[in-house]
């Protein structure tokens, strides 16, 4: 072989059809790290290069007579060598030529490692993004309690607790922009002589007439406005968009209701006072003015409707 061959940067092998090697130049075999030159081309390849080169090079070298750029890997003292060969088929033989390629193979493994660092990156992200989601979940749950629980609260705090109707801090807060948008009647109810109930049947029995008095008023009203308890025995009854006469005819048929109903204890009867927004700016003057229409149904001899004027 000739002395340019022998030492040329690329190992250099001749091997026959059954893959017996002829003659390596001097580079292959320090290249395969053998001290004499081995008779088969399996005695140079690992063990998984030996099934990869069995199963691809015959065929591709009986088909084509040449193997391009054929990734195997030697073995080696401290571990495979891998390299690049290059074969063409000439005179029945095969010469080989081989190139080593140690920083494809740290490509290789630098490729490998970084796509195990971003499958798990990838692995960590989507459990956090789980994480996140039913934390998000969980806030959002949390959000609807709160607001389900604020809303209650809200009742609770705009209901009178022993009749259920809206009560006075609910009127401050609702009224004065019903009062601003539209025509309403405020009517003020309240019941004659209820001190004596308390007094003769103690203050339980007072407790069972404001709660049915609240169910009359209810009733009584219907859809054409809502009851609100003031505090103690009166009530009121807040009547939108409707003229001062067709409240009182409202207020006729409250007091009206209330005479007749069929009261536990003994019967009882309500004095009020009407009072319309045409003239009053705020609530408390149209409270006000209903208030003194009540006093006027007082003076008067009670059970029985005063319209302010």
């Amino acid at each position: 072989m000739e002395e340019q061959l022998n030492f040329a940067p690329v190992g250099y092998l001749v091997m026959d059809q059954d893959l017996k090697i002829i003659e390596m130049n001097r580079t292959m075999i320090e290249m395969s790290h053998v001290e004499s030159a081995p008779t088969h081309m399996h005695d140079l390849l690992t063990i998984a290069s030996r099934v990869y080169f069995q199963t691809y090079f015959i065929p591709a070298i009986i088909t084509h007579g040449a193997v391009s750029e054929m990734f195997l890997r030697l073995k080696g003292p401290d571990g495979p060598i891998p390299v690049l060969m290059n074969t063409r088929k000439r005179n029945e033989l095969f010469e080989c030529a081989f190139m080593q390629v140690p920083i494809r193979n740290e490509y290789e493994n630098e490729l490998l490692n970084a796509k195990r660092e971003a499958e798990q990156i990838s692995h960590a992200t989507a459990e956090a993004n789980s994480e996140l989601q039913l934390l998000l979940d969980e806030v959002k749950y949390k959000q609807e309690e709160l607001n389900i629980m604020n809303g209650r609260l809200r009742e609770m705090t705009n209901t009178d607790v022993l009749t259920g109707l809206k009560n006075r801090r609910y009127l401050e807060e609702f009224l004065p922009g019903l009062i601003a948008e539209s025509n309403l009647t405020l009517l003020i109810i309240d019941i004659d002589f209820f001190k004596r109930i308390n007094d003769t049947f103690g203050h339980h029995a007072g407790d069972v007439v404001l709660k049915e008095l609240a169910e009359v008023l209810t009733r009584t009203i219907g859809d054409d406005g809502f009851a609100a308890r003031l505090g103690g025995e009166e009530f009121v009854a807040v009547l939108p968009q409707m003229e001062l006469s067709e409240a009182q005819e409202i207020a006729e048929k409250i007091r009206f209701n209330v005479e007749m109903h069929d009261w536990p204890y003994q019967p009882i009867t309500v004095s009020i006072g009407v009072a319309s927004n045409s003239d009053c700016i705020s609530f408390p003057d149209l409270l006000n003015e209903a208030d003194t229409a009540l006093y006027n149904s007082k003076n008067a001899g009670r059970n029985r409707v005063s319209v302010s004027s």
